[in-house]
This record gives C-alpha cells, sequence and structure tokens, in this order.
C-alpha cells in the first residue's frame, strides 16, 4: 500500500514486522483487531493498597463539584523513571501506535498488585514483567488473568500470581514493563496524527496533546500531575522525517531489518509531570532563533511551505524566555527550547517543558496577510506558554483542584513578557478589557464556580479550563500584586518557586511565600495573605462595592455584596458568606491616591477619605481597576463623573474610563443603575479616541444590540449606536495611516465593523467597494489592508448574495496562511442568508469540505452568534448532538463553547423552555459540557429577565433622545 507520506511506501505487513523486530514476537494480528474492535467490559479496582484522598489545596477547602468518586490512583507504588519507545505508524488505512514501556517504581507500602492509567490502549499479557530490584533482578510472576481494564475509572491493573504469594515490599523499587498497540486517531488527544498538504500533496504527522488526562492514551502510566519522574523518550521514525522530544536528540539508531526507519533516542528528562510530555513526528522545517549568549538553544518548526511565518516568533521567543528568567531570577532549566505549529491542534497551544505545541494561527505570522490582531495573538499565546515553564512546569500544582495556580499566573504574566517585546500595544492597559472585565460577566452568574475546585473525573477536570481558572486567576494575581507591591510579589514568586523546583505545590504554599516575604518588606496589610486570598479563591463571584458620598463632611458610606445578574431561589439557599477583604483606592485627580479596606466580616462602613476634594468634584474608586470588584456611586457622584467625561474625559485615566463604561453597563443590565444614567454616559463617546474605552463600550452596547435585533426598537438604537460611533469612523478614516499608534489600528478595526453594521452609508460603500475590487484580483494583497479584512469581508458577504460567500471560501481553502483562514472562516458566517448558513453547518460535519476538525466547533459558534443563525444553530446541534459528540474532543471543551454560544442570545419563554427541556433529554450525555449547559440557563434567565425589565426603557429613552 502506498501512502502520501514522505513519499515511502510501507505495508500493513511490513509495519507490524517493524514492531516485532523492536518488541519481539509479542503482538499478532488478532490484539490489533481486539483494539479496533469494542473492548469488552472490565473489571474494577478494588482492595490492594488504599486509594488516596484528593487533594484540598492544604487547610484550605475548595468546592466540590459534580461526582464525589474518587478516581486517584492508589499511592502504594510510585513511578520514579520511564522508558518510553513509541512508533507510530502514519499508514493510512493503518494509523497506530506501536509501544513499549518500562517504569521503575518504588513500593511506598505492601500490595499485590500496581494500579496505573489506561485507556484506548491494547496491552500484549505475554509481555507484562514484573522485575525487583536487589543484587540481582527478580522476576515477580503475574497472575494468568492478572491484566485487567477499568475503563471506567481508565485504569490498568497488573495483579501479581496469590499461588507464588508474590507481592510488592515497602521501601523497594522495581521495573514494570510491557508492550502495547494503540491507534493513531485524529481526535485531537493523546498522540495523535495531523493531516496536512504539501504541494497539493497529503501528508501526516504525529503530535501529542496529554493535558489534562490524556497521557494514558499514549502509553500506560501514573498519569497525576504529583506523580512526577524522568522520562527517556525514543520515536520511531522514517528516514525523510523528523523526531522531536522534550529534550536533545542524544543518537539516532537504524531500525533492524530496514533501511528506510530509524529510532531517534532523547536525553533524560529533568522530573516532570505526565501532561507534559510530548512526542512530535514530521516532515517539518526548523527556523533556529538567535539567542544571543543563553545557554539554551531555540527553534521554531513548521510546515516548509509556512516556514517564512515562523520569523517573528523566533524574534521575540527568545527575548520573552529571557525576560522570565530574570523575572523569575531561575534560570531556564533545560539545554533547548521548541515551539511548533501544529494544524490541527485542540487547543491554543500547550507548554510541553521544552517542545510547546501551538496552533498555527497562535504561532505563525504573515507580515503581509496577518493583522496587527493576529500578531497580538501570537505574542500572547508565545507569553503565555513560555510563563508556564516556570509556573506550572518547574513547580506544578499538586492536583487539578489548584489548576488556576498554573493557568491563572500565565494568564497575568503573559501580560508582562508580551509587554516587555511589543510595548506599544500597551499590555497592562488591555489587561482590564480582555481579562478582567470579560471574566466578571462568567463570574456574575450563580452557577459560576470558585476559582479552587475540587474535582475527580476527567470531564470535571475539562469543565475547569475556563475563564475562571484563567481570566479570575490572573485578575486575582493582578490585584495581590498590587497591594503587595512588585519588589514583595516579585521575590516571593522568586522565592516559592526555588523552595518548591521540580515539585508540586498547593494555593496555600504561594500564600506562605508571600506572606513570609510581605514581612520581610514591611508591608502593611490588614491580615496574612492566605486570609485575604482565600477569600477570593474559595468563594465564587465578587463583590459590588457601592459608595455612598457625604458631601459635607468628605466621608463615605462604603459597602459590599455579592454582585449577580440575577438572583433566584438558588441564591438564598446558598448558606455561603459572600464577603471579601476588598483593597480599596480612590482619587480625586489622579495625582493622589487614597486607599482602605473592607474585611470580609464587614458589609458596610464609614470612611473619611484621606485626600482633599470638593463636594463639587467626582470621585472615582478602583483607580485603574486594579481590584476585582465593580463600584456604584451614589446619583450625585455618577452626574458629576459624566460631566467630567463631556468636559475633558482625558482628566480620568484611560483605564478607569474603561472601568466606568463596563461598571455602568453591567449596574444597569443587573437593574442597580438606572439605564438613563449608563445611555448618558455613552455620549461623551463621540470625544473618545483610545482604544481601551472604546473596547468595553463596545462590549456593553454589543450585549445590548444581542438583545435587541429581533424587536422593533432596534432601528433606534441602531441609529444611536451609529451617532456614537461615527465621529470614530471619520476620525479614523478607513485606510491605516504610516506610523500610527498601533491601538488605533485595532480600533479602526472596530470602528469599521461596527459602522458598517449600525447602517453608516460611507463605511457600507467602501466595504462593498473594496471587496469587488478584491473578488476582481484575488492575489493582490494590497487592495483589503489585513488589520480591516475581517470587518470588510463580513460586511461584504452580509451586504452581498452568494458569490461573495463563495469567494471568501474558495480564499479560505486556497490560503496558506493559518490566520488568514481563521479571519476569512469567521467573516463567512455573517451571510444573512438561510440556505449559506445551512451549508456552512453541514460543513462543519463534513470531514471532506475542507474545515479543519479543529475549527468545526468555531464554525457552528459563529452561525450561532449571528441573529439570523443563533436557531438554526439550536436546531442543528438537537438533531446532531450525537454525531457531534463523536467528532469533537471533549478536553477543550468544544461542546461547552458551542452550547454558550447558541444560548447566548436567547431572550425569550419559548427559547428558555427549549434549552431547559435539551438539558433535561440529554443530560446524561452532557459530559464535560454539563456546567456550561447550566451557565447557558442562567443567561437565558438573565436575558429572559432584561427584556422584561430594561427593554421599554431603553426604548423610551431612545424615542426621547430621537
Amino acid at each position: 500500500m502506498k501512502t502520501t507520506d514522505g513519499g515511502y511506501v510501507v505495508s500493513k505487513c511490513r509495519a507490524f514486522l517493524l514492531f516485532i523486530a523492536f518488541v519481539g514476537s509479542l503482538i499478532a494480528v488478532g490484539l490489533l483487531v481486539y483494539f479496533l474492535a469494542d473492548r469488552p467490559a472490565a473489571s474494577s479496582v478494588t482492595n490492594g493498597a488504599s486509594t488516596a484522598s484528593p487533594s484540598t489545596s492544604g487547610s484550605s477547602k475548595a468546592e466540590v463539584i459534580s461526582s464525589n468518586k474518587n478516581v486517584r490512583l492508589p499511592r502504594a507504588v510510585l513511578p520514579i523513571r520511564y522508558d518510553v519507545r513509541l512508533f507510530p505508524v502514519l499508514e493510512k488505512g493503518n494509523f497506530s501506535i506501536l509501544g513499549h514501556v518500562s517504569i521503575d517504581v518504588h513500593c511506598k507500602m505492601e500490595t499485590d498488585r500496581i494500579v496505573l492509567h489506561s485507556a484506548d490502549i491494547v496491552v500484549d499479557p505475554k509481555s507484562v514483567v514484573v522485575m525487583e530490584h536487589g543484587k540481582t533482578m527478580k522476576t515477580l510472576m503475574v497472575a494468568s488473568d492478572g491484566i485487567h481494564y477499568d475503563t471506567e475509572m481508565e485504569f490498568l491493573v497488573i495483579r501479581l500470581c496469590p499461588k507464588h504469594k508474590d507481592k510488592l515490599s515497602k521501601g523497594t523499587n522495581y521495573t514494570l514493563s510491557m508492550s502495547f498497540v494503540g491507534h493513531l486517531t485524529d481526535q485531537l488527544r493523546g498522540l495523535y496524527r495531523s493531516t496536512y498538504k504539501e504541494d497539493d500533496i497529503e501528508k501526516y504527522m504525529a503530535v501529542s496533546q496529554m493535558e489534562p488526562t490524556d497521557a494514558r492514551r499514549a502509553f500506560p502510566c501514573f498519569d497525576e500531575p504529583n506523580m512526577k519522574a524522568i522520562f527517556s523518550v525514543t520515536l520511531g521514525r522514517h528516514r525523510h522525517m523528523t523526531a522531536l522530544s522534550n529534550m536533545p536528540l542524544i543518537n539516532t539508531t537504524q531500525m533492524e531489518g530496514t533501511e528506510e526507519f530509524y529510532w531517534d533516542h532523547f536525553a533524560p528528562s529533568v522530573p516532570m509531570s505526565t501532561y507534559l510530555v510530548a512526542f512530535i513526528v514530521a516532515n517539518f522545517t526548523q527556523v533556529a532563533a538567535d539567542v544571543g549568549n543563553a545557554n539554551w538553544k531555540f527553534n521554531i518548526y513548521a510546515r516548509p511551505s509556512a516556514r517564512n511565518q515562523a520569523q517573528y516568533a523566533s524574534e521575540i521567543g527568545p527575548k520573552i524566555q529571557a525576560f522570565f528568567e530574570d523575572y523569575f531570577q531561575i534560570p531556564f532549566p533545560l539545554p533547548k527550547q521548541d515551539m511548533i505549529a501544529i494544524p490541527d491542534f485542540a487547543a491554543g497551544a500547550m507548554e510541553n517543558w521544552g517542545l510547546i505545541t501551538y496552533r498555527e494561527t497562535a504561532l505563525l505570522y504573515d507580515e503581509k496577510k496577518s493583522s496587527v490582531s493576529n500578531k497580538e495573538r501570537v505574542c500572547e499565546v508565545i507569553a503565555h506558554e513560555l510563563a508556564h515553564q516556570w509556573f506550572g512546569n518547574l513547580v506544578t500544582m499538586d492536583w487539578w483542584t489548584d489548576l488556576w495556580l498554573n493557568e491563572g499566573f500565565a494568564s497575568y504574566a503573559e501580560y508582562l513578557g508580551s509587554e516587555h517585546v511589543e510595548p506599544g500595544l500597551k499590555w497592562l492597559q488591555q489587561f482590564v478589557t480582555r481579562d478582567l472585565q470579560d471574566v466578571m460577566s462568567l463570574d456574575a452568574l450563580e452557577s459560576s464556580h470558585p476559582i479552587s475546585v475540587v474535582v475527580h473525573h476527567p470531564n470535571e477536570i475539562n469543565e475547569i479550563f475556563d475563564r475562571i481558572s484563567y481570566g479570575k486567576g490572573a485578575t486575582i494575581i493582578r490585584m495581590l500584586a498590587a497591594f503587595l507591591g512588585e519588589k514583595t510579589f516579585r521575590q516571593g514568586l522568586s522565592n516559592y518557586l526555588k523552595s518548591r523546583q521540580y515539585g508540586n505545590a498547593v494555593q496555600d504554599d504561594l500564600w506562605d511565600a508571600l506572606t513570609k516575604q510581605a514581612k520581610v518588606n514591611k508591608v502593611a496589610i490588614p491580615t496574612g495573605v492566605k486570609q485575604i486570598m482565600d477569600t477570593w479563591t474559595l468563594k465564587m463571584g465578587f463583590p459590588v462595592v457601592t459608595v455612598t458620598r457625604e458631601y459635607d463632611n468628605n466621608t463615605v458610606l462604603i459597602s459590599q455584596e455579592r454582585f449577580l445578574m440575577q438572583r433566584s431561589n438558588a441564591s438564598s439557599q446558598d448558606k455561603t458568606v459572600y464577603l471579601w477583604w476588598v483593597p480599596l483606592t480612590y482619587t480625586a485627580d489622579f495625582q493622589t491616591i487614597g486607599s482602605t479596606w473592607l474585611s470580609d466580616g464587614q458589609t458596610s462602613k464609614k470612611h473619611e477619605l484621606s485626600i482633599p476634594i470638593d463636594k463639587s468634584q467626582w470621585l472615582i474608586f478602583n483607580v485603574d481597576q486594579m481590584g476585582y470588584y465593580r463600584i456604584n456611586y451614589d446619583a450625585q457622584n455618577w452626574q458629576l463623573i459624566g460631566q467630567q467625561l463631556m468636559t475633558n474625559h482625558s482628566a480620568i485615566s484611560v483605564i478607569n474610563r474603561a472601568q466606568i463604561m463596563d461598571d455602568a453597563f453591567n449596574l444597569a443590565e443587573a437593574g442597580q443603575l438606572d439605564y438613563m444614567t449608563t445611555l448618558n454616559l455613552t455620549r461623551y463617546l463621540e470625544h473618545e479616541s483610545d482604544y481601551v474605552p472604546w473596547d468595553s463600550a463596545l462590549s456593553g452596547m454589543g450585549s445590548i444590540s444581542s438583545m435587541m435585533s429581533r424587536t422593533s426598537g432596534y432601528g433606534l438604537l441602531k441609529k444611536h449606536f451609529r451617532t456614537i460611533i461615527t465621529p470614530l469612523y471619520n476620525k479614523l478614516g478607513f485606510d491605516q495611516k504610516m506610523g500610527e499608534d498601533i491601538l488605533m489600528t485595532k480600533l479602526r478595526a472596530n470602528a469599521v465593523s461596527w459602522a458598517c453594521s449600525m447602517g453608516n452609508k460611507d463605511c457600507i460603500s467602501r466595504v462593498v467597494s473594496s471587496y469587488a475590487q478584491w473578488m476582481a484580483d484575488p492575489e493582490n494583497v494590497d487592495i483589503i489592508s489585513p488589520n480591516v479584512k475581517g470587518p470588510v469581508t463580513c460586511a461584504a458577504i452580509r451586504e452581498g448574495d452568494e458569490a461573495e460567500w463563495e469567494f471568501a471560501l474558495n480564499r479560505y481553502m486556497s490560503s496558506n496562511v493559518a490566520s488568514e483562514q481563521a479571519v476569512l472562516l469567521a467573516s463567512m458566517s455573517c451571510s444573512e442568508k438561510p440556505w449559506i448558513l445551512a451549508k456552512m453547518l453541514e460543513m462543519s460535519l463534513n470531514s471532506t469540505s475542507g474545515i479543519r476538525k479543529q475549527d468545526a466547533a468555531r464554525v457552528i459558534s459563529q452561525v450561532a452568534y449571528n441573529s439570523l443563525g443563533r436557531y438554526m444553530a439550536f436546531n442543528f446541534i438537537r438533531d446532531k448532538w450525537d454525531e457531534l459528540r463523536k467528532v469533537f474532543p471533549t478536553t477543550f471543551s468544544s461542546m461547552s463553547g458551542i452550547i454558550k454560544a447558541v444560548a447566548a442570545s436567547f431572550n425569550t419563554d419559548l427559547e428558555l423552555k427549549e434549552l431547559m427541556q435539551f438539558r433535561d433529554e440529554r443530560s446524561a450525555s452532557l459530559g464535560g459540557a454539563e456546567r456550561a449547559m447550566q451557565q447557558s440557563i442562567d443567561r437565558a434567565k438573565n436575558n429572559l429577565n432584561w427584556m422584561r425589565q430594561n427593554y421599554h426603557k431603553v426604548v423610551d429613552w431612545l424615542q426621547r433622545v430621537y
């Protein structure tokens, strides 16, 4: 059989002969048939060593979600070292993994069995050997029926022979070895295959994605983060291909009996968790980066035809890694860092130690075809993954309960690393809209969850890879850095990492290190870091702080309560005391800053302001929005703020202008501020020209627009928004200006998008004309700037017909630039032709349509965000639910994203009823999407409540103004 990968021919029989060459005659054809067939029911783990209890973050108690079933491995046997040998067979019709693993283990307590993880793998029972270390190696007998799979727990149980009374002795080391076979699927998890084309020839590569619980799909292992070990890796490959792993290549040997295949042997790793192990076998091109005097090498790998798109990553990657070495005061511990762009990849990127894997859109940048936003995306993802090399890899959370220690910190540190290499993007300003304000919308739901969550089953672990762990985690770390001070925060982090390096930690370990450093530096905080931060990590939600001024005596009444978009009976039944340690700052001129605290035992207090302020002067709390809370004021102070914005908005900081917009829209939506105040504040935007305040305002405007898009009042709303956006559109113009601020380039894209969607005639005319020119001259990259290609293509397709959509589809199919493909794919869903949207939905599940599996969920979501397509998408997922569950990987919550997108704008009784009915009908098969479904129902209830309470108020205001 001839394959199209690397131009070599290998038959199914030859592939198995090669496998036999390295593991002996242990795999027969029947074993592969057995693997490909449905696996029989398996026995579960019983008795033997006692099962370990899940981590509960030291002395802190985190919320327990979903099942209480304990799926942790027993702690009787712990791994020391793995020797993993894998040969991914990249042959069409016989994609498989042929493997062998030897694991050195240490016995902590006497037991007659070894329990480890394995999923979608078949072990050859005859190959399983347990050797006792000693003066001589002693082989222990495995019971004839001693190999058991527990498919629900994803356990492989190896039981020693009771007839020989063999047991593992406490304090003794052993080696467990076995051979196995797996299927090299396209499911984007474990060790899987990715498909791409070079010169119109279909090619295959093998790539791994282990986090959180899929290393067990590549090789049997102890697949828990606190079971760290050393890994020695050997990968089989064709002679024209390259193999990569976490560590450098040390030597290559020829496979026995063939000149076509080789073994690549890699250096032993440092101690690390299984989820960080990485394997690549591909025919890719290497781009070596200039690292100056660094003690490590830095390489970028990509498809040969995308080599020129790797230049930007090779320039900023080493700079960011060197920055973090200085920031953490710890050298990068490995001799090399590789980063590789994968054509099919479920996540944005994965921080595998020394071999970071990326979606192509997150690593590759084309100067002519990629936008500023694409460059921004590449920069932030590289910085995020490199931050993980210390915070996550060097020191790893003890269990997934503290996932936020990894992801929250990396999500914060990415801004520091990005600011270092791209200061023009003003990352520290953008933080408030990209993370803080974004996550507040989710955390204001009753179905949110604490940052620190006790999880058990892999489905539950997958659920918490969400905006709470990432965005809220980053936000509270930023707040912590602010009240401790940069010097104390940074030194405390360094102490924490040095004391726990190559080990594991819980959040209390970090709090302890920071508390100690705060004492050394004599930082004045009202209590310990743990006491403060536990209120933010162990409780869901955040407070709204209401400030009521007493204008005659320079005092304020400050109160806190949990901010919710809507309160139901569930809130009254929740026994949690929702009070926080709240660090408060305030100013009346942005020159003098006052501060105070609310404690977790205070609902309110009076505070005498420590800054001079006249009663006719505005007062702003939460300076530069460093704290994770909303601020509401008395009516007079809101009026004073509004007056200042209208007369000289620059007197208020850029970040606080963004905060004012975001707080006002959300307080009004929750019924805590009248919409007249909020909508009056939007009038100042006619004078605003900074990106971040506009970003906040457009988010709030978008929420109202989505609620009203199918109502009779939408015409007036469009007129109001058109009035607001037109001055910005006119000021920035349609075309990019030489030497302009990079955030102005981003703002122009927003201005064009909103001006066209709100009916600005000049915008629509320019868009239609530009797109027609591009259709007439498709290869001319200068007709439409990549920075406005998204909004231009979207508007042109919305205003056009099938020809405009087909052109975008053809460009998508022919483009070699992933970022351009992503823009085109999103824009194609802007069509207002129902048959076109239906075609897109059908294409998402058609493996021959040209839409990659990694993008299929996004296609459905984009159609759902179209007001015409939302119900089409809902009908589609209801009709195709079982098929969707088979197509999409569960690891990165594709189904969760689809559900949230489909229900995002549901705001009628019927839509809510049908959504709840869908939940009830599919409750047994929701899996990792269960929390997303409940959050979507909560949003639909909030939306329905908004329509009942606020729709007519907004329309009344619009009618008075227009």
